[in-house]
C-alpha cells in the first residue's frame, strides 16, 4: 500500500518527521475553531459562542437577567419590543421581560456582550377588577398576580392600590400555562395603546365559529388571522381591537407564536415556567424541551412538576436544552415571587443621577432607590452619597413596589 506523503519519514537528517508534527497541527486547529484558549464562557467555551437568555431585568450593570450583566451599550445592538418598534437601551427598565442574545457568558466574571434584546411583556388592556388584599388585578381577562417582586412605573403612584379601573396598562410577567395566570414584574400605564394585547394559552377552540379563549376572555377571528395548525393548549400572542364586538368577545387582528429555539451549541438561561413535567429529563419550560437529568439542582431535594417555576442553565443539543444548573424559583401554589415566594434582590451599579438628602432617596438610572433603613455602606458612608457618585446597590422592593430599599450601598472608588 502506497503511504500518504504528509506521513512520509524526511530523508533529510536531523529534521524530525513530518508526522510527529500531526498532533500539534491537530490541536493548533482545534483551538483555532473554538476561537482560541480565551475566554471562559459557560461550559468551558470562549466568549466568542452565542447565548441565549429569557427572564426578567433585575438590575443596572448594563442590565442585569438572570444574575448576568449583559453590556448594552454596542454600537450596533439592536433592542426592539415585540411588534418589531425600535427601542434605546434607555428604554430597558427593571422588571422588564427580555430575551437576550449575546456572545458567550463570561462565568468568572457573569457578564456578556448583548448583541440584541427584545422586550417581551405579555398583557396590554384595561383592567376590569382589583383585589388588593388579594394581591390580584384582572387585565383583558387576565389574572395577574401582584408579588414582592412587582415593580410599578413612577407614573402610577401607590402600587396596585394606584392603578384605576378601566385604566390601560401594560404587563411584563412571568406566564404560568398551567394556571394561566401572570406573576407580573413590571406594570405600567398605557393609554396610548391602539391594540390590545395577550400571550396566553388557548382553550375551548372552535374553528367553525373562530372562536377561542384565554384565561376568562374570549376572543373572535377570521380566516387567516391565526396559524393553520393552532390547536387547544398552543400559546399564541394575539393582537385585538380596542372595542369588543357586540357579543362582548374581543377582535383578533392577528395571532403567532413567539416561543424562541436557539441553535445547537447555545448558551441558554431562562427563568420560566415549567409546562409540562414526564420526568427531570423530559420536561419543558419557556417553550423548550429540557433534559435536567445531569443538572445540579437547588435547594436540593426539590420537587419539580408542571406548573413550578424555575431558572434553568445549559447548552442546545440536537433541539433540546441539556441542562447543567435548574434551581427551583418557586411551587405551583406561590404567587411568583423569587426564593420561594420572596422578593427579589435588584441590583444597581453606576453613577448617581440625583439625591435628595430629605427624603433619603436617590436616582440611578430611572430607579428611585430608598437609604432610609439599616444599610451596611462600603468604601464610604451616607454622606458620600452625591451625583454622580459610582455605586453598587443592593435591595429589594418597597411594599408599593415603587422603589429599591437598599440594604447595601458600596462606593467605586
Amino acid at each position: 500500500m502506497t503511504r500518504m506523503p504528509f506521513f512520509r519519514t524526511s530523508a533529510v537528517a536531523g529534521r524530525t518527521p513530518l508526522w510527529r508534527w500531526f498532533p500539534m497541527l491537530l490541536l493548533a486547529a482545534m483551538l483555532h475553531a473554538c476561537g482560541g484558549g480565551g475566554g471562559g464562557g459557560v461550559g468551558g467555551q470562549g466568549t466568542g459562542t452565542f447565548a441565549y437568555t429569557q427572564g426578567p431585568i433585575s438590575g443596572y450593570g448594563s442590565i442585569i437577567v438572570n444574575g448576568v450583566d449583559y453590556d448594552d451599550t454596542a454600537a450596533d445592538l439592536r433592542v426592539s419590543n415585540e411588534d418589531g418598534a425600535t427601542l434605546t437601551a434607555a428604554d430597558l427598565k427593571l422588571g422588564m421581560t427580555v430575551q437576550i442574545d449575546s456572545k458567550g457568558i463570561n462565568a468568572s466574571t457573569l457578564t456578556a456582550v448583548a448583541t440584541a434584546v427584545k422586550v417581551t411583556s405579555e398583557v396590554v388592556g384595561p383592567v376590569s377588577a382589583s383585589d388588593v388584599s388579594a394581591g390580584t388585578l384582572t387585565v383583558l381577562g387576565q389574572t395577574v398576580n401582584i408579588t414582592a417582586s412587582t415593580t410599578f412605573d413612577s407614573r402610577i403612584t401607590g402600587g396596585q392600590a394606584g392603578v384605576a379601573l378601566n385604566s390601560v396598562v401594560e404587563v411584563y410577567a412571568i406566564h404560568d400555562p398551567v394556571s394561566g395566570t401572570y406573576a407580573a414584574r413590571r406594570i405600567e400605564p398605557k393609554s396610548t395603546a391602539t391594540t390590545y394585547v395577550v400571550r396566553g394559552a388557548l382553550s375551548q377552540l372552535d374553528t367553525s365559529a373562530r372562536t377561542f379563549r384565554i384565561g376568562a376572555a374570549t376572543f373572535v377571528y377570521s380566516s387567516g388571522a391565526l396559524p393553520a395548525d393552532v390547536a387547544n393548549g398552543a400559546i399564541l400572542r394575539v393582537k385585538v381591537a380596542t372595542t369588543p364586538d357586540a357579543q362582548g368577545r374581543w377582535v383578533v387582528g392577528s395571532g403567532g407564536r413567539t416561543e424562541r429555539k436557539p441553535s445547537d451549541g447555545s448558551e441558554v438561561e431562562i427563568e420560566s415556567v415549567v409546562s409540562s413535567y414526564t420526568s427531570n429529563a423530559a420536561m419543558v419550560v419557556g417553550g423548550l424541551t429540557v433534559n435536567a437529568s445531569g443538572a445540579t439542582i437547588t435547594p436540593a431535594g426539590s420537587v419539580i412538576a408542571a406548573g413550578v417555576r424555575v431558572e434553568v442553565e445549559g447548552r442546545m443539543q440536537s433541539g433540546v436544552l441539556v441542562a447543567t444548573k435548574l434551581e427551583v424559583k418557586g411551587g405551583p401554589s406561590d404567587s411568583g415571587g423569587d426564593d420561594n415566594g420572596g422578593g427579589q434582590e435588584f441590583e444597581l451599579k453606576g453613577r448617581i443621577t440625583s439625591v435628595d438628602t430629605t427624603a433619603k432617596t436617590l436616582v440611578l438610572r430611572d430607579a428611585v432607590v430608598d437609604w432610609s433603613g439599616s444599610v451596611v455602606y462600603v468604601n464610604g458612608t451616607a454622606a458620600n452619597l452625591l451625583a454622580n457618585a459610582k455605586v453598587e446597590i443592593k435591595g429589594t422592593l418597597s411594599a408599593d413596589g415603587s422603589r429599591v430599599m437598599a440594604t447595601r450601598i458600596a462606593f467605586d472608588n
